[in-house]
């Protein structure tokens, strides 16, 4: 928005310069106006071209704000030498001698200024120039422009010069050429450069301002010289297009992006397009052409000699040309291979955008300007949830375009905004600045949540994804990029612990949660091999006989010290570092051989539930290990129930599927918990052909308070009864909670109201117990 809005005002200024001009002109030759209303109106100009010069000046930094100085510098001069004029034709009275003079001496110097901005940036770039052959060109071009002026400009009026005893036209015979001179060398060796800090747009309007310049400057020379100069002359808008042209030039160099602390921002090829390259090529040797055709003219005679010497001049020319463009292409081809070879090394092949490097030095430069002039920045970072069961259930190729196709979404919503770029994996991170108030980050975050949960179109796959985004803001949040990115990072998974697709703002507490989660990251890892780790089981009653059916495995953790881990803070750590697969092998294996340590004893035959997470059923022969488990315990297959979360919905793909139909193929149940939650749905439960369904406890602990809740567990309680399900229902920890569910159908609760999670050997003795009691009912 912001180069929008830039391109707006050159447009205007553009326009503003030609209407100016077109007045001016028309004053000049078609208005029968006073001297006094002419140099009033060309006073303007100067003063334009010295405002937009200051705002360049404060608004850049280093090299490039001692040139627009220097410029400034100029045009100021330029408005004193035409305020000279202005007040002695306003007054009506002739304008002294001395005063005409310091005009004159102002305007010199108006020039003078100019030169030196143009040789201050080539002598700050003399790594940029081309050697011996930039100073051969330039010393062949400076030769041509001196042997010109010599005989077309000075040694005519040599004479008149030497003999006129007005000081004032002496100065401005030997000033004005000399000072025009230096002025189109500094353009030259700038166009000359291989390199330079001003844009193409820049250099144009410098170019063709400062030849405004020239043009006007011989013909006020000439006029001088004969004596009839005279205010008004129809070539003084030459001068005027010159300070315009700069000041439109000022406007450019404020809409370039660079380095605004050193200047080093560098354009190819000093400001000209590259198929205006091979013009420069030509300069000296059009030059050298001109002077043999001016030669030729004086010669008094032309014989075989000199046409031979004409000819072997143009074939060497000819031959040296046709060498320089060879070495030009050769030139062109390695620099694209260069630019070629960085623009891979600061950018991600996969998704296109700018790489981690990119954006790590992108972001401490944006740090480094704002602790000057006091912005904002803000650092998003962005994680997919479940990319990885997407990427290893579908295969890289899909899980590559979906980067690609988020790659897009994200560059869509950020454009002219930030900067997006890719750090590697599932993970994203985006650079905003300008922004002036926190509403406006929850407002694209909000949009990049929004536009990120639309499906996306795969082959043959309707994929979907949510992202989890953490903010840090600069400087409250971080004094460095460094800072700033790990704690953008902490917000992100603060975002993930409350549930994924949503945006959280660092807080200073996160630091400390990361640090925790970091201990418990590396606890968890040892905890296994320590065993720390451990079963407890919860029975499922049935509401008939309220006698036990079967038992769900759940998973504990308690330190060496004793203390107790909660599992809703270290299951989600462990699906997140990928530790729930070889946790929940153990978790299996432990439940198999503790149901046949029960088979053993003599204890009713029943049902272990075992949770099993998305990761393990995309893992390579789960069905096979599972086998291996129930022929190494000798558990039968019809005693094992597999329970699958709602996390199992977004791997819906044939590969899943298979995975779940080995399992039944083996005479495992089938059981989909949270039925009700989430992506459970009725389509979920034909497509995986569960064997039961678990209603969540969300549904339960409301049942008691209205009936809306009730007639939800009714509904599903039907719908399972008409498809053959078999439903247990969790969190049933009240006696009018129970009557309710009796009320309503045969079902197996879990719950605190007959059993909290018991250990083993406490599940041996209920067992037992119940063992006990139908044998004597049977007895009786």
């Amino acid at each position: 928005m912001k180069s929008l809005q830039s391109w707006t005002h050159i447009r205007w200024a553009y326009l503003l310069t030609f209407l100016y001009i077109a007045g001016l002109w028309g004053m000049l030759l078609g208005a029968d106006a006073g001297e006094g209303i002419i140099s009033l109106a060309e006073l303007l100009s100067p003063l334009a071209a010295t405002l937009l010069g200051l705002r360049a000046v404060f608004g850049q930094r280093g090299l490039l704000r001692i040139f627009w100085s220097l410029i400034t510098l100029g045009a100021c001069f330029y408005t004193a030498a035409q305020s000279i004029w202005c007040y002695y034709h306003i007054e009506g009275g002739e304008m002294p001698v001395l005063a005409a003079g310091m005009a004159d001496v102002l305007w010199n110097l108006q020039t003078a200024f100019f030169v030196c901005a143009l040789f201050y940036v080539m002598y700050k770039q003399v790594s940029a120039v081309r050697g011996m052959r930039f100073l051969f060109d330039i010393a062949i071009v400076v030769l041509f422009l001196c042997t010109l002026a010599w005989e077309f400009i000075i040694s005519p009026n040599l004479t008149k010069l030497v003999a006129e005893p007005d000081w004032i036209l002496v100065m401005s015979g030997v000033l004005y050429p000399a000072s025009d001179l230096g002025l189109v060398l500094g353009l030259l060796m700038l166009h000359y450069q291989q390199q330079s800090v001003l844009s193409p747009q820049v250099m144009r309007s410098l170019t063709v301002g400062f030849a405004s310049f020239v043009i006007g400057d011989i013909l006020y020379f000439f006029d001088i010289l004969a004596g009839t100069y005279a205010v008004g002359s129809w070539y003084d808008p030459f001068w005027n297009i010159g300070l315009l042209l700069s000041g439109i030039a000022a406007l450019h160099s404020q809409r370039e992006k660079g380095d605004r602390d050193t200047g080093q921002l560098l354009y190819e090829d000093g400001g000209w397009e590259a198929k205006n390259k091979r013009l420069r090529y030509f300069v000296p040797y059009l030059s050298l052409l001109l002077l043999c055709f001016l030669m030729l003219q004086r010669l008094s005679e032309v014989d075989g000699i000199v046409i031979g010497t004409i000819l072997m001049i143009l074939l060497i020319l000819v031959r040296q040309l046709s060498i320089l463009f060879e070495n030009e292409d050769l030139v062109r081809r390695l620099k694209h291979m260069l630019h070629s070879s960085e623009y891979q090394a600061m950018h991600d092949e996969l998704s296109g955008l700018p790489n981690k490097r990119m954006f790590e030095r992108s972001l401490s430069a944006a740090v480094e300007e704002a602790a000057g002039d006091g912005k904002k920045l803000a650092v998003l970072f962005m994680d997919l949830d479940r990319f990885k069961y997407i990427n290893d259930s579908l295969g890289h190729a899909v899980g590559d375009e979906l980067i690609r196709q988020v790659a897009r979404r994200l560059a869509a919503i950020v454009e002219g905004r930030g900067l997006v770029a890719r750090l590697g994996g599932d993970e994203f991170t985006i650079l905003l600045t300008g922004w002036r108030e926190k509403r406006e980050l929850e407002s694209l975050s909000a949009r990049l949540l929004q536009e990120i949960a639309k499906p996306y179109k795969i082959e043959l796959h309707e994929i979907l994804t949510t992202t989890s985004i953490g903010i840090a803001l600069y400087p409250s949040d971080g004094g460095d990029g460094a800072e700033l990115m790990k704690h953008a990072d902490a917000a992100m998974y603060k975002a993930k612990e409350k549930g994924k697709g949503r945006a959280q703002f660092y807080e200073p507490v996160l630091s400390g949660e990361i640090l925790k989660r970091m201990a418990m990251e590396h606890a968890l890892r040892q905890a296994l091999p320590r065993g720390e780790l451990y079963l407890v089981y919860q029975p499922q009653v049935c509401t008939k006989s309220e006698e036990i059916m079967g038992v769900e495995a759940l998973l504990r953790w308690k330190l060496e010290d004793g203390r107790p881990v909660s599992p809703a803070d270290f299951i989600p750590l462990a699906e997140e570092t990928g530790l729930i697969v070889s946790i929940g092998e153990w978790v299996l294996r432990t439940a198999c051989r503790q149901a046949a340590d029960w088979e053993r004893r003599g204890l009713p035959l029943f049902k272990v539930a075992v949770n099993v997470s998305p990761k393990q059923l995309v893992q390579n022969r789960f069905v096979q290990r599972v086998a291996a488990i129930l022929e190494e315990t000798g558990v039968q297959p019809e005693r094992l129930v597999v329970e699958i979360t709602e996390g199992i919905a977004l791997l819906n793909t044939a590969e899943t599927i298979e995975t779940l139909q080995g399992l039944k193929k083996l005479g495992i149940e089938i059981s989909m918990d949270d039925f009700g939650t989430g992506y459970s749905s009725l389509g979920y439960l034909r497509t995986f052909q569960v064997d039961s369904l678990k209603i969540a406890q969300s549904f339960i602990s409301r049942i008691t308070v209205g009936a809306e809740h009730e007639g939800i567990v009714r509904a599903i309680m039907a719908m399972a009864d008409s498809l053959q399900l078999e439903v247990i229902v969790e969190g049933v920890e009240t006696e009018q909670q129970l009557q309710l569910l009796k009320g309503i159908a045969e079902c197996l609760v879990q719950g605190y109201y007959y059993y909290k999670p018991l250990p083993p050997e406490e599940v041996t003795a209920v067992l037992e117990k119940q063992a006990g009691r139908r044998a004597s009912q049977r007895h009786s």
